[in-house]
């Protein structure tokens, strides 16, 4: 009789070593990126997920002026309504963020996060379950 692992066992050969998973969503399909300044900034075309937690990390939004897909973080989102996904990032800040590299590494989140000037998920997430220091606190 063959045993089954667990989900885990298979989304490891699914996806071998990534942590961000890209896959579609038809609900946020092509929505509006609005700015904090009420700029638009793109469409959503894309989400990076956490597939172990099933968790929406990223947005990633396609600037047809620059050509670009840009990763903006999923705690960045402040409303969404069935015309647009509106953000608390500036215009100018959004131009700023990088372009999507495939796959996503820790070193680009980290660079996303640092020109936000917020603090990145897994940091705030370790804090919360007093796995290292709390956001802002490097002790």
């Amino acid at each position: 009789m063959q045993e089954h692992g667990d989900g885990d066992d298979v989304l490891k050969n699914i996806v071998p070593d990534a942590v961000l998973l890209e896959v579609g969503n038809r609900d946020l399909w092509q929505l509006k990126l609005i700015s904090r300044d009420q700029v638009p900034c793109g469409r959503i075309v894309r989400q990076l997920v956490e597939p172990k937690m099933y968790t929406i990390r990223y947005l990633i939004a396609y600037d047809v002026r620059t050509g670009r897909r840009i990763p903006v973080p999923a705690n960045a989102v402040t409303e969404i309504t069935r015309e647009a996904v509106f953000c608390n990032i500036d215009a100018l800040k959004f131009l700023s963020l990088p372009q999507l590299a495939e796959p996503l590494d820790r070193v680009q989140e980290e660079e996303i996060h640092a020109v936000l000037e917020q603090t990145p998920y897994w940091v705030e997430e370790a804090a919360f379950m007093g796995e290292g220091p709390e956001p802002g606190n490097p002790d």
